[in-house]
């Protein structure tokens, strides 16, 4: 079957699918009104200011909401919200469980500080193989919470951002089966972007697992270059900056993540 990609983008994009909702509202907004875009400098100077101090973007909402700006309560919808996800799991089966979570967030493409970050008790021994990876052992997390205990927290944190993960299909199981079993719903694939995916398109017949993709970028991976050992927490921290190099990359092929993952998805029907 043969696609117009740019009516097929455009039709998408009307859904409010592919690109954050926040992104589409915003370019909607200032189309139909053309003070948001005189107004945006000033969002953006205070919200470089909060940025800066790591102060949480609803306190910057709240801000201008209070301010007798007339476009403060738009503000909502002039921002790129992404979280960088990575977990470690008790193993990689189907009934393996989440023993640790870090998601880290990004506003326009920069992080902003706030990041939340679990140990949990998957109440299920862990393999042999999952422990020489990770070193999280049952002792370890033995008084650590659930994962139900912590999900709405988590939602919350995500919100309606796009998540973005390297081999996010594997990530994403494994969080939609955790959110299953605490009686959440799940995330549908939409609101995924696999840098993994990326990297393949890019260094086709290259390895482009994270540890590969570190030394290509020259990001800093001596922790688990020399120990071996993988870490949630530092690894969202390692692929910000991959998702970062792999922007940069699509940008000079005049393509964002975003249009990426459209024309991956429409090659993959």
């Amino acid at each position: 079957m043969t696609y117009d990609f740019k009516k097929w983008k455009a039709w998408k994009m009307t859904q409010g699918e592919w690109v954050p909702r926040e992104e589409y509202l915003a370019k909607k907004n200032i189309k139909d009104n053309k003070c948001i875009k005189k107004k945006k400098k000033r969002h953006n100077k205070l919200f470089k200011h909060f940025v800066k101090n790591q102060a949480p973007v609803e306190d910057l909402i709240e801000d201008l909401k209070d301010s007798e700006d007339p476009s403060a309560n738009k503000v909502k919808v002039l921002i790129n919200r992404e979280i960088i996800l990575d977990t470690e799991t008790t193993g990689l089966g189907k009934e393996d469980k989440i023993v640790e979570i870090s998601l880290l967030e990004l506003i326009d493409g920069i992080k902003t500080g706030r990041v939340l970050h679990y140990f949990f008790n998957p109440q299920k021994k862990m393999s042999r193989r999952a422990v020489e990876i990770h070193r999280i052992t049952n002792e370890k997390v033995k008084d650590a919470p659930l994962f139900a205990d912590k999900a709405e927290e988590i939602i919350k944190f995500i919100g309606t951002a796009t998540i973005i993960a390297h081999n996010a299909n594997f990530d994403r199981r494994l969080l939609n089966q955790e959110l299953s079993w605490a009686g959440w719903e799940a995330y549908p694939a939409k609101r995924f972007i696999d840098t993994l995916e990326i990297a393949r398109f890019l260094f086709s017949g290259m390895p482009n697992n994270q540890d590969a993709l570190c030394v290509r970028f020259n990001i800093d991976n001596h922790n688990r270059a020399s120990t071996g050992i993988h870490s949630a927490y530092e690894d969202t921290i390692q692929l910000y900056f991959i998702y970062s190099n792999l922007s940069e990359i699509l940008k000079k092929q005049n393509m964002s993540t975003y249009d990426f993952k459209i024309k991956h998805s429409v090659e993959a029907e």
